[in-house]
Formats: structure tokens, sequence, C-alpha cells
């Protein structure tokens, strides 16, 4: 069998922060001014601090449409050529007649079809030697073994996904399943081929957020999804928040701790505009919201549950007559 290439994750560039259109945007160093008019005792990185905490609270207050991003998976055929010693205690995993190459790195490894899957850290191509993350946990066998793309990270600044489809079955994937379910329906992850779930794992070392596709697929092919992401700071003088951000409400959230700084010890101090501010800051938020709802609904959502839809996908609909629990 063909080495595979390695899997692939999709996703478009962010939009550089200077480039985004300055029309009904103030940069980073406006709102720096503009804060500084009110309180010019502040320190300046002080102020960038208040500035990116009130970005973060916004941020943080919804899903919003603005940060939705498309992109995709594409994993690769599964790999079982030759045999491989998986040894008690130790993380390497010796072959004989395999093709391993440094493309494997990351992806899973098991050997056959009751032990879990192990995350393969590194390989020695020319003494074809896996590395494991963790030590092989379960007696030594030498064995048929496969290694696929199970576990799939989608980039650091991914915050959520909110669709993914397997394109090659044609059905809409679960999402946002807790692993109690998996473990509790396939502890050894028996099960391959035909992925219906994307649920998510620990952060892989680096920080990344990290799924599992369930079943694990076992020949290749790509799971488009649209997921939300999470901005950076803003860190350059010619930096913009996201374009659906009003800078004049990052300017009233950051203007609470401003008017605050100090206490009684500063002519500026004023806890009574700090509080109004901070209201209006709560206040545009809301306006946001309102206007991100009419972009993306999120407040009032369709029962789809009702919806003459199955999750075997609209082929599977036209061959079979309904069933109970499909509408």
């Amino acid at each position: 069998m063909p080495v595979t290439p390695t899997p692939v994750v999709s996703v478009p560039g962010q939009v550089n922060q200077t480039t985004i259109p300055k029309t009904t945007q103030s940069a980073y160093r406006q709102m720096i001014g503009e804060i500084h008019q009110w309180n010019p005792d502040c320190p300046i990185p002080m102020v960038r601090k208040w500035i990116n905490n009130a970005y973060r609270d916004l941020i943080d207050a919804r899903n919003w449409y603005g940060l939705m991003v498309r992109g995709q998976v594409t994993t690769p055929t599964v790999y079982t050529q030759g045999s491989a010693l998986f040894t008690l205690g130790s993380p390497q995993v010796v072959g004989a007649l395999t093709a391993w190459t440094l493309n494997m790195v990351g992806m899973q490894i098991r050997a056959g079809f009751s032990t879990g899957w192990q995350n393969i850290q590194a390989i020695d191509v020319t003494n074809q030697i896996i590395t494991l993350d963790l030590p092989w946990g379960n007696p030594t066998v030498n064995s048929g073994y496969q290694i696929v793309q199970t576990w799939v990270t989608l980039g650091y600044n991914i915050k959520m996904i909110l669709e993914m489809v397997n394109q090659r079955q044609g059905w809409r994937m679960y999402t946002n399943w807790p692993q109690a379910v998996l473990n509790q329906y396939d502890t050894w992850r028996t099960t391959t081929g035909w992925s219906f779930a994307v649920v998510p794992r620990e952060p892989t070392a680096d920080g990344q957020p990290q799924f599992e596709i369930y079943p694990a697929p076992t020949y290749q092919q790509t799971f488009p999804f649209i997921a939300y992401t999470q901005p950076p700071d803003m860190v350059n003088d010619g930096d913009f928040p996201a374009p659906f951000v009003r800078t004049d409400a990052l300017v009233c959230g950051a203007l609470k701790d401003a008017l605050l700084f100090r206490g009684k010890n500063s002519k500026y101090f004023d806890p009574q505009t700090s509080s109004l501010k901070y209201n209006e800051f709560k206040a545009k938020i809301e306006e946001m919201k309102m206007t991100d709802d009419n972009l993306y609904p999120k407040d009032m959502q369709w029962d789809f549950s009702k919806f003459p839809f199955s999750q075997q996908g609209a082929i599977w609909l036209q061959s079979h007559a309904g069933m109970p629990g499909d509408y």
C-alpha cells in the first residue's frame, strides 16, 4: 500500500488587522488617545490592557457572526502495511516490512481492534521506529496495526465548532459531545470508517484545541466545517478590532478602569462616570447582539427535531420509508 500524504487542515487566512476597513472604526492608537484625554495620568501600557480587557469581555459575550470561519479537515487512507512490535512499558514501536514516513507524525496508531489509539510523537524513518507520546500499556504484541488520522486540530484560535459535515457519506456530523459518550459507547473505538461525530479532546502539548473524529476515518476524505474563532488582542498602534466591533463600546469599557485609576489620589477619579460608562458599554453590547442576530439568528432558533430530516442523509431518505424519530 502506498504511503498516504500528510493529513491537512485548511482554514482561510485571517484578515490582517491593519487592513480592516476604517470607515466605522478607530485604530488602537486612536482609542488609547481618547481614553488618555479622560485621564492623562494613566500609563499607556495600562490603557492598552484595559482596551484589550474590554475587547475580551465583548468577544466572550456571544458567538458573533463576524467570527465565523470555514475550513476543512482532510484525512488519509488507513495505513496497515507490514507488522509492528508493541512492547509493554515502552513508547517505541518497531516496524517490520513497513514504510513509515515523517508525514505520519501526529497521526494515531493501535494494534488490533481492542486497544485505544496512541498518538505518534516521532518517527525514525531509517530504522522504522515510532515513538508514542505515552508508553505502551498493554501486553507486548507483534501484530498487524492501523495508522489513521482520528485526532485533529483546527488551529490555535478555534473557539468552537459550529458545523462539520461528512462530505463522503453526505450527512451532518454531531458536534461537541463529551468524551464520556464515546467511552461509554465504544471504549476500544472498535468501530471505524463511517464517521458521524467530532468530539472535543484534551488540548495538544502546544495548546491547540484538539478533536476526535468518530468513528476513525479509514479512507481519504474531507470534512468541511464552520467554526468560531477567537481574535487576537490588538498590539500595534494601527491595529483594529474585528470589523463588527464598535470601538466606541471598547472605549466605554476601558473608561470604567481609567476613571478609577489611583483612586481618590487622582484628580481624575470619577466613580460615578466610571459606572455610567460601564453601563453604556454593556448597553452597546446588547445593541450589537441585536444587529448580529439579524445576520445569523441565535436568540431564536428553529426546532430542527420536527423537520423530516435523518442523520443518515438525503440518499438514505430517498430509499427508505420514514422511521420513528425521523419526524
